[in-house]
């Protein structure tokens, strides 16, 4: 398995977040956007640094199976199954992962996989993020999704966008309101 250097950090943040504003799941379920976005971000958030570091490649420790069972655990445990924290970053790693097939070790350490050592990793990563129209390219379809969900949303504050991120607000506003639910 060669090492990827295509880190959508905008894009692992805009899709999981574009799925939970699709209609049927928005009105339906309460969630924290916040969890889903750590979720999505923390196989990455351990990779890049040890690869940087040149410590070798985090991805046989943060895009497996296993890791991501293993954190759900203890984030379910950490927060006293409080569901809406632990499903959602469960869910946001499940999406980054799914977002860097086909190059994940998804099984290791059952399953081998080589990986290859890069000698100056953090040159060949910047020089990929600007040449490989595929990386920059979803990098600003993902800028253009987060702009979409802040329209959207009507978040044109600070504290609007923290509140959103916080828990699903239209489902808190159903709740505090004697109006029915208008689709």
């Amino acid at each position: 398995m060669s090492e990827v250097f295509e880190f959508f950090l905008i894009f692992h943040v805009a899709f999981p977040l574009l799925i939970f504003e699709l209609p049927l799941i928005k009105r339906k379920f309460k969630f924290n956007r916040v969890a889903l976005i750590v979720g999505s971000l923390l196989p990455d958030i351990i990779d890049k640094p040890l690869l940087f570091m040149n410590l070798g490649s985090g991805r046989g420790i943060s895009h497996t199976i296993l890791f991501i069972l293993i954190s759900f655990m203890i984030l379910h445990l950490i927060v006293k199954k409080k569901t809406d924290i632990s499903v959602l970053f469960l869910l946001g790693m499940v999406f980054h992962l799914i977002l860097d097939l086909p190059e994940v070790p998804l099984f290791f350490p059952f399953i081998s996989y080589e990986f290859i050592l890069i000698e100056v990793p953090l040159e060949l990563w910047l020089y990929t993020l600007f040449n490989d129209p595929t990386v920059y390219l979803t990098e600003i379809a993902g800028f253009l999704i987060l702009i979409f969900i802040l329209i959207n949303n009507r978040l044109f504050n600070r504290k609007d966008i923290v509140n959103f991120l916080k828990r699903n607000t239209d489902s808190v506003t159903r709740q505090n309101t004697t109006e029915p639910f208008k689709n």
